[in-house]
């Protein structure tokens, strides 16, 4: 009788999701960005933006996170740091900043919901509601066919950069859905922060041009222990 012996390797790590993180270097200039290869197809009444971000920056210094721009509206849907906090832009209308403690170099979940019913928004940071209101554009409806640039804020369509706007540091998972999420949704621990999937934008899927000295590279924050 002839024995055969297998032999087995060991399996990876297990992963909620492996996709690319985008890192933009300092000095901050007018360079260095990345743009997702997709748009929006249609009008959006309500949606819900997330992302992953890290960065040493000065919470000072102002900064774009992401910038969606149409031929009508370079503001039609940004995340951005004034330097006194976050302001949520949608249809070239803004809240009030909302101070986010995401300056420590470490890893945080941002992410953003609106709807045009009531102008509501919320803003939350690693699964904490840390700012919200109404009132935002009611009525509005974001607009199809527009530019999406990471790291930098649109005044133009794809371009019209500023470098005192820019951002420097990392980005990852940026998806977008056409509802507003729950709560539970938004999650409040990583499990949930890197298993999402956009069904408008989903990270995963999307394909990411750089340009300047920005790169890609492999996201490991949702490999799990």
């Amino acid at each position: 009788t002839t024995t055969t012996q297998t032999t087995t390797t060991a399996a990876p790590p297990p992963v909620l999701d492996d996709p690319q993180k985008i890192t933009v270097p300092n000095p901050r200039n007018t360079d260095n960005y990345a743009r997702l290869g997709t748009t929006l197809n249609q009008d959006l009444s309500a949606f819900t933006l997330c992302l992953h971000m890290r960065t040493g920056m000065d919470p000072s210094l102002s900064a774009s996170l992401i910038s969606y721009a149409t031929v009508h509206s370079h503001n039609e849907l940004v995340l951005f740091n004034n330097g006194a906090g976050f302001v949520l832009y949608v249809g070239m209308g803004f809240g009030p900043s909302v101070n986010f403690p995401v300056w420590d170099g470490m890893w945080h979940d941002i992410c953003a919901t609106w709807r045009n019913t009531d102008g509501a928004w919320e803003l939350y940071v690693d699964g904490l509601l840390t700012g919200s209101g109404s009132g935002l554009r009611v009525g509005h409806a974001v607009q199809s066919g527009g530019t999406w640039i990471l790291a930098q804020e649109q005044d133009t369509v794809g371009g019209g950069f500023d470098s005192t706007q820019a951002f420097s540091g990392e980005l990852s998972h940026v998806n977008l859905w056409d509802r507003v999420l729950s709560p539970a949704e938004i999650g409040s621990d990583w499990t949930v922060f890197c298993s999402r999937h956009g069904n408008v934008i989903d990270w995963s899927t999307t394909d990411v041009d750089v340009f300047g000295q920005a790169n890609k590279d492999r996201y490991l924050n949702c490999v799990l222990p």
